[in-house]
């Protein structure tokens, strides 16, 4: 299944199944206007169950607080069922957000979807 959302400003959020997990490319910026939509995205993932949830961050270039609450409710949604997610690459600015926040203790790292999903 794939699918793609996509509205004025420049976030696309592209969705793919692989196997028994869910690829999440996230190309552009998630700023305010766009965290409710990305919150609702990972929502609506993580209520499929699916065991592990990759979110490709490699087009991503920029993410707000509450895009960021948006990923750890996410992960928290997936724990409560035994899932996990995974971050794919993201670029320096946000890999740097993400040390700042010490959210690198709650999410995974890979250099890419295929290390991502061989783990």
């Amino acid at each position: 299944m794939k699918q793609s959302e996509s509205n004025s400003t420049q976030l696309r959020i592209d969705v793919e199944d692989r196997g028994t997990a869910t690829v999440v490319t996230v190309h552009g910026s998630v700023g305010i206007q766009d965290a409710e939509r990305l919150r609702e995205s990972l929502e609506e993932l993580t209520d499929r169950h699916a065991p592990l949830l990759v979110l490709d961050l490699s087009d991503m270039d920029f993410i707000c607080s509450l895009g960021l609450g948006a990923m750890i409710n996410a992960h928290l949604q997936s724990r409560h069922h035994g899932g996990r997610i995974r971050l794919v690459n993201p670029q320096e600015p946000i890999r740097d957000l993400l040390e700042t926040t010490r959210l690198t203790r709650l999410f995974e790292i890979y250099g890419d979807v295929e290390q991502a999903l061989a783990e």
